[in-house]
């Protein structure tokens, strides 16, 4: 197993399937293997970080999560917790894509850990979102109740725990609250928009009101297709297309790809909502957490 996991530890535009289809398939075997990955990163994320390429810490984010493996979640926690800088270089456009949906697949029961990350104004706001990711996904699995995390949405955006300058938060809140249909909500809603507490590039008022003229079945099942929040089901699936693992040619500048000097994965995924790595509606042409959504 571990030669088999050296062999992927570092991307080299080749998309492992093989590979992963033996680790899958050695489950049992792989799995204390891929928790020493995440925790060598936890100990050492900067020493991670400075070798170009290494990937082996997203496979074993996935596969671990497909696996249901319930003792990464606390680690999953603390790493979405670490500095912007490091997490972005480490996991990036995975902490919007998929982290969230990790953090729903390995659920461990520690709904407050949950409520700690999405309310951690140190950590990056991108990262709470994917707490609050979480609470959605597994609302709509059926692992939480709805009434109790619709009431703790909405006292993110009441009395102490509102603030209005951490508006693009506050977005994160809200969308949440209209998937989850925002009948309980739409007072609190209505009051954080008139309080200009809301980025409204990431979702207007107008938006959830018209959600409250839909039937909550019709807007939880909507919720339910959306990749936003669906649990990892197949690792293979979710990476294969990744734009890392595409053949350029000799010419082609290794930076146009990638963007830095680090292979980083960027999932290609289309959602229908204006997300931190949708174009800017501003029409900058620019991704909209490099624009308007800083």
């Amino acid at each position: 197993m571990k030669q088999l996991l050296e062999s992927v530890k570092y991307n080299n535009r080749r998309f492992p399937k093989d590979q992963l289809l033996q680790i899958i398939e050695r489950r049992e075997e792989a799995v204390p293997h891929l928790l020493e990955i995440v925790k060598e990163f936890l100990r050492e994320p900067e020493a991670y970080n400075a070798e170009e390429s290494r990937i082996d810490l997203l496979y074993a984010l996935y596969l671990l999560a497909q696996f249901r493996e319930k003792a990464l979640f606390p680690d999953l926690l603390q790493i979405l917790q670490l500095p912007s800088e490091t997490l972005d270089f480490a996991l990036g456009d995975t902490v919007t894509e998929g982290a969230g949906r990790m953090l729903a697949s390995v659920f461990n029961g520690d709904v407050q850990g949950l409520h700690q990350l999405a309310e951690n104004t140190g950590a990056d706001v991108y990262a709470r979102e994917q707490g609050l990711v979480a609470l959605v996904s597994l609302v709509l699995c059926g692992e939480l109740e709805r009434g109790g995390t619709v009431e703790y949405l909405g006292s993110l955006l009441t009395g102490d725990k509102l603030n209005a300058e951490d508006y693009t938060f506050n977005a994160f809140v809200v969308r949440c609250c209209r998937d989850l249909h925002p009948a309980e909500n739409a007072a609190v809603i209505r009051a954080a928009f008139e309080k200009d507490a809301v980025d409204q590039f990431l979702i207007g008022l107008k938006n959830v009101e018209a959600e409250l003229s839909r039937s909550m079945d019709e807007v939880l099942e909507e919720s339910r297709q959306d990749i936003n929040y669906r649990l990892i089901l197949d690792t293979i699936e979710e990476l294969e297309h990744w734009a890392c693992f595409q053949e350029i040619s000799s010419d082609q500048p290794f930076s146009d790809l990638f963007g830095t000097s680090r292979m980083k994965p960027v999932p290609v995924v289309s959602p229908p909502k204006i997300g931190r790595n949708d174009p800017c509606p501003c029409g900058s042409g620019k991704k909209h957490k490099k624009c308007c959504g800083k």
